[in-house]
């Protein structure tokens, strides 16, 4: 949940001691699911937070070795701790622990079945780039639809599962279809056991990508994935009502998507409203941004909020700034052409991503990437409403850019931006209204990461987790 919402990317962070290296037998994996935020954009407080029993677990494993303490008591909640000589054995050494977790004792209600007697990995077959160019089948690869063909290998639906690049990954195909030679087809062993669909969510929660491993482009071997599970195998009725309630989630999850993905607000403008050119000085003052020369220390790290392009996600349509990744120090506002913006100025970005509109609620600079509107006459105007009115001349600002290397639109042309301008009260039900919707979105995105943590738990329970 790291890199945006909905994405299974998994993120590891490798920690190297010489010290408590030289001490170690073993290496030692601890795993975070919660980080005290949840997966929506805006990243609110949680209750379920990991980090701090894992922080005081490494620093316990950390602080026996470079003692010489045993370990021999040593057995963390939030992980596992792996002998060196187990990570070598294959040749590749995996830094996955995932893959080294045991999975001798189950506390699964249901058989565990070996992964062999449920269904097996098959290899799909060779088809050059040039012949997946027309057809009714899709041409499946290690991640997904990589063409089409006349042909297909497979009568779906299917579950195709990455053997190289994407190893590991888990997809699954109503169709009938064309696994290549990247990856695996499932065949089930016996359909009058199996649900398919149910297989599919029982595969996707091994975490196959865990056990990737050889050199360059890594791979899945099958018998990796043999060897290490047994799966989850309750009677065929049972199967289907998991499968039932999944798929009741998902739809959930998919129209709260939905909601997320197409939401944009919108000013209905009334033709009546006066129409105002940004440069307008009476209303505003426009002011670019600089940035100090990096080599002088002392112009950075300083008591300045400085933004540059990784403050205003690109998911936010206006972002509400109220800290900045860097700062620069009040020599460095001096001597760069950056100005000091009052709070409640609306900036955006003007140069190569062009159209990134945010409300800075402190006083700050930005860098020269950005054409920031300060609004000088309150009484007429409000910054999120101008903020708003902006994100619809985004596709006019990229218009109106130049430049050979980099697109970016001048202060010139952006104080030639117009915007209709209603009375101020309005402008604040616009705003209003806007907000109220916006609120609605981020339920709706709420919504759909609880619903994934459903799944998770009927898939979970299987297991008996």
């Amino acid at each position: 949940g790291v890199f945006q919402p909905y994405s299974g990317v998994k993120t590891s962070i490798l920690i190297l001691d010489k010290t408590a290296a030289r001490r170690a037998d073993g290496i030692a994996f601890f795993k975070i699911a919660n980080d005290g935020y949840d997966l929506g954009a805006q990243r609110r407080p949680i209750e379920r937070n990991d980090l701090p029993a894992v922080q005081s677990e490494l620093s316990e494993y950390l602080r026996r070795l470079r003692v010489g303490e045993s370990l021999d008591d040593f057995a963390p909640a939030t992980g596992l701790v792996v002998a060196k000589e187990r990570i070598a054995e294959g040749g590749d050494y995996n830094l996955s622990g995932e893959r080294y977790r045991e999975n001798d004792v189950s506390i699964s209600k249901y058989d565990m079945v070996p992964f062999k007697e449920v269904c097996t990995l098959e290899y799909g077959a060779s088809l050059p780039k040039k012949n997946r160019v027309d057809g009714p089948y899709p041409v499946m690869g290690s991640n997904g639809v990589s063409g089409y063909h006349n042909d297909f290998l497979v009568k779906g639906p299917a579950i195709i599962v990455g053997r190289k690049g994407s190893a590991g990954e888990v997809t699954y195909v109503d169709s009938d279809c064309f696994p290549i030679d990247t990856t695996y087809y499932v065949k089930v062993v016996d359909i009058e056991r199996t649900d398919i669909v149910y297989l599919y969510h029982v595969l996707k929660a091994l975490d196959l990508p865990s056990l990737r491993g050889g050199a360059g482009i890594p791979g899945l071997n099958r018998n990796d994935v043999y060897q290490k599970h047994n799966l989850p195998l309750p009677p065929l009725e049972v199967q289907r009502e998991i499968v039932a309630e999944i798929e009741g989630y998902q739809r959930v999850i998919d129209g709260a998507r939905a909601v997320v993905d197409n939401w944009r607000p919108r000013i209905a403008v009334d033709p009546e409203w006066p129409v105002v050119e940004l440069g307008d000085a009476e209303l505003f003052q426009i002011e670019s941004g600089g940035t100090p020369k990096s080599d002088v220390a002392e112009y950075w790290n300083g008591g300045v909020p400085w933004i540059t392009l990784v403050d205003l996600p690109p998911d936010d349509i206006v972002t509400e700034i109220t800290a900045t990744e860097r700062t620069i120090s009040e020599a460095g506002l001096r001597s760069s052409s950056a100005k000091l913006l009052p709070a409640n100025s609306v900036v955006v970005s003007s140069r190569a991503t062009i159209g990134r509109i945010g409300i800075n609620r402190i006083p700050l600079a930005t860098n020269q990437g950005f054409k920031n509107v300060v609004i000088k006459d309150s009484s007429r105007a409000v910054p999120e409403y101008v903020a708003q009115a902006l994100t619809e001349l985004v596709p006019v600002m990229e218009a109106n850019a130049s430049g050979a290397t980099y697109k970016e639109i001048t202060k010139t042309r952006f104080s030639q931006l117009r915007i209709p301008l209603p009375p101020l009260a309005t402008q604040q039900a616009i705003v209003a209204e806007i907000e109220a919707e916006q609120a609605a979105v981020e339920q709706a995105r709420g919504l759909a990461v609880r619903m994934e943590e459903r799944i998770e738990g009927a898939v979970g329970r299987v297991w008996g987790g």
